[in-house]
């Protein structure tokens, strides 16, 4: 019988083990616990449901005389509920201890680890940006809510030896002159220090702010934010969205979506790419193009990308001959930048709306998606090759049926074997989400046409959902990304999926 007589105890999860041998095999749970205060313990029970708060099965068959436990029974796929409670030498049991939740990750390739759940409380909310990492193995990415002022943060997760990431909050953005509600993702600089954009905060021409670049530095006292620009709304830009690109010589490349040619067609703007050159009294900011909202594209949502000769390549997520977006090319001479438009989307089979950024292949070709389009109209990925004209030609490598994947946002990742990774922000074999949930997937090259393939489908059970950042790679090929949504709280996730 289970009485309150002894103090309660303090069960914390510690990791979830994976060394698992296939994909049916069991795999370790191993719990640990703070000893109960109480005088004439003699040990303690177990116990694990598949539901919260019960009902709960004892697993050990005899009192445990330590603070830890290893579940070997523990399935892939399948999330567990454990609580523990001491008993004392006459028999009695005490009252549960607080409950602690372990998702246990399907094994083998496309096994799933969340290695951070976002649970607010004055923490980091909604991460909509990817990943990176820097030398140390250490992960680093912004939220566009949460934090101390809810204006978004730069968080770090590190890794520990038990295989648990512990999550850092590095900076609270406050919404005022330092920036607020971080929409792109981050870039290391050799020093280590991180630098990005905001799309609020700074000057306040605009109405929330028109966001601003910014620097954190790590220091002795933790890290310090500067801000490296201010967008005022006008000819300069508004509302950075996107990754900020470094050249050869330390000049920041980045785009806005808003700003720059104002008039009669975007009363706002119709968006810049800009470049951030450091000088001796600080960064000066330049404008290297302004969209016009005609054939040239407008709103460019996502980064720049270089090629060896220096050009820089992006998306406009609007504009073109159909209005549906284009893939452009800025090339630099004497008198500045030139503007080109090498894809227009039709709208039709060939994608409409392109938000992610760019990546070139060895062999000069370009890789992206687009939201819309294709044969179902549920997004592409599409490829651009150079042709012998002098010109580009777009070849789609699949077309996105919604089931169980739609509507890509973000960009891809190409791995050593030339293999594409991308996510999708919807798709509708989960229904949960509304609209779907959204997948991983791969693509893999064979005899020039390509395979598809889905890794994994988000939105099963505190599983994440709703990707919308670029992807990232380790050295051994695992998947490393973020989804708006889902978790124990709904608020957002950081996961890993097994190569």
């Amino acid at each position: 019988m289970r009485n309150a007589w002894i103090s309660a105890i303090s069960l914390i999860l510690l990791l979830t083990s994976l060394n698992f041998t296939g994909s049916s095999a069991a795999q370790n749970v191993d719990l640990s616990w703070d000893a109960s205060t109480s005088q004439n313990v003699a040990g303690y029970n177990v116990y694990r449901g598949t539901n919260p708060d019960g009902p709960y099965t004892k697993l050990n068959s005899s009192l445990d005389p330590d603070t830890q436990y290893a579940d070997s029974t523990a399935q892939p796929g399948h999330t567990y509920y454990y609580v523990t409670t001491a008993v004392n030498s006459q028999g009695e049991e005490s009252a549960d201890s607080n409950q602690t939740e372990a998702m246990v990750p399907e094994s083998g390739s496309g096994a799933e680890n969340i290695l951070t759940d976002f649970v607010g409380s004055g923490g980091p909310v909604l991460p909509y940006a990817g990943l990176i990492f820097d030398k140390a193995g250490n992960l680093y990415g912004t939220t566009v809510l949460g934090g101390i002022n809810n204006q978004g943060t730069v968080f770090e997760l590190t890794p520990n030896e038990n295989g648990v990431w512990t999550q850092t909050v590095l900076y609270n953005f406050t919404g005022n002159s330092d920036g607020g509600q971080p929409h792109s993702s981050l870039l290391l600089d050799p020093g280590g220090n991180l630098y990005g954009t905001t799309n609020f905060g700074g000057s306040t021409n605009c109405t929330q702010g028109c966001g601003t670049i910014f620097e954190l530095s790590p220091g002795s006292g933790g890290w310090t934010e500067t801000v490296l620009y201010s967008f005022t709304g006008g000819s300069d830009g508004r509302e950075p969205s996107a990754r900020l690109l470094f050249d050869s010589s330390n000049n920041l490349y980045g785009t806005t979506l808003l700003g720059g040619n104002i008039g009669s067609i975007c009363s706002a703007g119709c968006g810049t790419v800009f470049k951030m050159k450091p000088t001796s009294s600080g960064w000066a900011e330049s404008v290297l193009y302004a969209f016009q909202a005609g054939t040239d594209g407008a709103s460019p949502y996502a980064g720049l990308t270089f090629d060896t000769a220096g050009n820089l390549y992006g998306t406009a997520s609007a504009g073109g001959r159909a209005a549906s977006g284009i893939v452009f090319e800025l090339t630099p001479g004497a008198s500045g930048w030139s503007e080109s438009a090498i894809h227009a989307f039709s709208g039709g089979s060939d994608g409409k709306y392109p938000y992610g950024d760019l990546i070139f292949d060895s062999s000069g070709n370009l890789y992206g998606t687009a939201y819309q389009g294709g044969a179902p109209g549920y997004g592409v990925v599409f490829q651009l090759q150079p042709n012998s004209k002098g010109g580009w030609s777009e070849k789609v490598l699949h077309s996105f049926a919604n089931t169980p994947a739609g509507n890509p946002v973000a960009g891809l990742v190409m791995d050593s074997s030339d293999n594409l990774y991308g996510t999708t922000i919807l798709g509708e074999t989960e229904a949960s989400c509304g609209g779907g949930c959204g997948a991983l997937f791969k693509l893999l090259p064979s005899a020039g046409a390509w395979s598809y393939k889905v890794v994994h489908v988000f939105g099963q059970g505190t599983d994440g959902y709703h990707p919308s950042g670029d992807l990232i790679l380790d050295a051994s090929g695992n998947v490393y990304g973020t989804t708006q949504a889902g978790g124990s709280s709904g608020l957002g996730t950081v996961f890993e999926i097994m190569h």
